[in-house]
């Protein structure tokens, strides 16, 4: 009896998992899933669509292989090499920054900002690219899995002046940072305010950089005592911005902060795009 009950319920499992690939082939062909990055279909086959069903990333394979890196990188500057406690570039970075050594524990880099992810991420920076956003912040937890691992407390993006924020409509460090909490199950704060309207940090040269912002962002209340935080934007260059606020969470007794960027900038003085 039991052995015929036991049949009848692997049947039945059988046929609600033949019933859910028969609906995700049929969804996929009268409601096909374009890449948000490039327009493309995303599914082309079944196996695709067992990810996408799992995953929720809607990129096609190329613009997933193209925004990822697969390159070393240092984990404190996230500039490429293999780091360790020796890394020039570390050294040249905290330099830069007029600090001891660099500020942040760790940084987390989808990928260089050049290609196509300096194109999704320009494109990320309007009002309609905010799904883009979510889609790269998913694809950088996928590529550092070990981000659930650190035990944060907060999720923080880097604030945008209000000014600039009805300007542009959107800040897509908003975006990220919300995604990144909500794949991470982690609470997303927006606590860190930039008080002081500013000349874009794209418009200096990377030596007039740390100024500009050193005195721009504050803590608005006490929460981050005794917190690991993770700080998050879509573009590091000269790591002045990261590292004018993890001073100041850490300045409010922060235990430890994280950053985590969608795009770096191969080289730390480059006066390329944003931060």
């Amino acid at each position: 009896m039991l052995q015929k009950i036991g049949r009848k319920s692997g049947g039945w499992v059988g046929c609600r998992t033949w019933a859910r690939q028969q609906l995700v082939e049929l969804s996929a062909i009268f409601f096909p899933v374009t890449c948000v990055a490039c327009g493309q279909d995303v599914l082309r086959d079944q196996a695709q669509a067992n990810q996408l069903a799992d995953k929720k990333i809607p990129l096609c394979e190329m613009c997933l292989f193209e925004v990822s890196d697969r390159g070393s990188r240092c984990n404190h500057c996230g500039l490429p090499g293999h780091g360790g406690l020796s890394c020039l570039l570390c050294q040249n970075l905290s330099h830069q920054l007029s600090e001891d050594k660099v500020p942040w524990k760790r940084m987390f880099v989808l990928g260089s900002y050049r290609g196509r992810l300096r194109e999704n991420v320009l494109a990320a920076k309007r009002p309609s690219g905010e799904g883009l956003v979510e889609a790269l912040s998913d694809v950088l937890i996928d590529q550092h899995p070990d981000i659930s691992d650190l035990m944060l407390d907060a999720v923080v993006p880097v604030p945008m002046h209000w000014r600039r924020r009805w300007q542009r409509g959107t800040n897509s460090a908003n975006t990220m940072a919300r995604r990144i909490a909500s794949r991470i199950n982690v609470p997303y704060r927006c606590d860190v305010k930039q008080k002081i309207f500013t000349n874009p940090q794209k418009s200096l040269s990377a030596k007039m950089r740390p100024a500009n912002v050193s005195n721009k962002f504050s803590v608005v209340s006490s929460h981050f005592a005794g917190k690991r935080v993770l700080v998050v934007d879509d573009v590091a260059t000269t790591g002045a911005t990261l590292s004018a606020i993890t001073r100041c969470l850490l300045e409010n007794k922060a235990a430890v902060v994280y950053a985590a960027v969608l795009a770096r900038t191969d080289g730390a003085m480059n006066n390329e795009n944003n931060h």
